[in-house]
């Protein structure tokens, strides 16, 4: 195995990267502030690899490889977890499955013994893949059955035409209704392999005996076949897009996504200031105007994060009292307009950039953090994009602000979906229940 200590800031500071000679990539950082060590093992497979037809296959694996191995049966992986005291759990993106542990110090190789065996020899015993079955179609329906939850499926299915960004995570319900163990399994075996992987060991170690046990545990695994290059890309939208969902609420809702660019694009710093200016906080824009002095909204939201593929810039709020939707769109692309024609003021520019600092240092307090960091960053692109991305922010100028706005936030970049009442008389309900 090669071996090298990357030279960088903070955040990246006596990480240490190391690559066995099967591909796995593995992330060392000692953290001796507290007894506690997170492992963590991010597979480069999520939604954005699935193919028409067969959507929600990586959250399903996600549940699958909590139902046992050859070697821990069911119900033994939480169980080791419970018994020393640890905590474990996962999640998929459009990009990654992770998967974590956090143990106390002294018993950090119980979770690369789960770990290491659970990448070669999940089990899918059949009654446990259907049972697991009904688990996830329950998930998803609960996900649909929440107004936000259904708009934006409803938005990102509309925004993208071909990428794979514009199926659910979780599946479409008909997708996951028709899995079988077969081509569970074979999604399994393309994906589960060490060259496949990044395996992140933050907290209180010694580096030298974790790659001693790495190496023993995960070396020799072989490695597997290079998973499938993605070859869609989403053409330049032409037009504004536009949807309407009916629901049980009441209260009706506003979501507007701009189509922007992949992580460590040029332009991705400046958006991320620009939502921080727009709704980060009681003095962003967006809140000052439409929940402060004109009182038409309850809650406004401007969101952008790293993403493998170009994907979206998201403005979401809610209406207050009577305020219509449209009342609510027309002063978000009043603002929208302003900031593009005029720039923001170098105060705003100054808190936001702030902001982003404060959270950026601040969020990374737990080893499991700090896991969570180093191996999504390393699986989106690499980690010397974390070394740069606070300098990157801070060059941020208001003249990027403008350009970013005026280039990504318009009318012919983005869709706009809408949630109002079905008629229905749990809205009636509901809104009884309110007052």
């Amino acid at each position: 195995m090669s071996s090298l200590v990357i030279p960088s800031a903070f955040a990246t500071e006596d990480v240490r990267r190391t690559v066995l000679s099967n591909g796995l990539v593995v992330l060392t950082k000692e953290v001796h502030t507290s007894p506690i060590v997170t492992s963590m093992i991010w597979y480069r497979v999520g939604s954005r690899n699935e193919e028409m037809g067969h959507t929600g296959k990586s959250h399903f694996l996600e549940h699958m490889l909590f139902k046992g191995t050859e070697r821990f049966k069911k119900g033994e992986i939480d169980l080791l977890t419970l018994k020393n005291g640890g905590g474990n759990n996962a999640f998929t993106s459009h990009d990654f499955t992770a998967y974590y542990f956090s143990f106390a110090a002294d018993r950090w190789e119980v979770a690369l013994d789960i770990e290491a065996d659970r990448m070669v020899s999940c089990a899918f015993e059949p009654e446990e893949f259907e049972a697991e079955k009904k688990v996830v179609i329950e998930e998803l329906k609960t996900g649909l059955d929440s107004p936000w939850g259904l708009l934006l499926q409803e938005l990102e299915a509309a925004a993208f035409k071909i990428h794979p960004y514009r199926n659910p995570i979780v599946g479409w319900l008909q997708d996951v209704e028709r899995a079988t163990v077969e081509t569970q399994q074979a999604y399994y075996h393309r994906y589960y392999h060490p060259n496949n992987a990044t395996l992140v060991v933050v907290g209180d170690f010694d580096t030298a005996e974790v790659l001693k046990k790495i190496d023993r545990l995960f070396g020799s695994i072989p490695s597997g076949p290079e998973p499938n290059r993605m070859v869609l890309s989403e053409p330049p939208q032409r037009g504004e897009r536009r949807l309407v969902v009916r629901w049980r609420s009441k209260v009706p809702r506003l979501a507007i996504a701009y189509h922007a660019p992949e992580i460590a694009h040029q332009d991705t710093y400046a958006l991320q200031v620009l939502a921080v200016v727009l709704a980060e906080g009681k003095a962003s824009r967006l809140y000052q105007r439409m929940v402060e002095r004109e009182q038409t909204v309850t809650f406004i939201s401007a969101e952008f994060g790293e993403s493998k593929d170009p994907s979206l810039f998201h403005i979401r709020s809610e209406a207050r009292g009577d305020h219509s939707i449209d009342e609510i769109e027309s002063s978000i692309n009043d603002e929208l307009a302003t900031i593009a024609k005029t720039g923001v003021t170098a105060h705003e520019l100054d808190r936001a950039k702030h902001q982003i600092e404060a959270h950026f240092i601040l969020s990374r307090e737990r080893t499991l953090d700090q896991a969570i960091l180093l191996g999504q960053i390393e699986t989106l692109y690499g980690l010397d994009y974390i070394d740069s991305y606070l300098q990157r922010i801070n060059e941020v100028t208001a003249a990027d602000i403008s350009h970013v706005c005026a280039r990504y936030l318009n009318e012919n970049n983005r869709t706009v979906g809408q949630l109002l009442s079905d008629g229905s008389a749990s809205a009636e309900e509901e809104e009884l229940e309110a007052d």
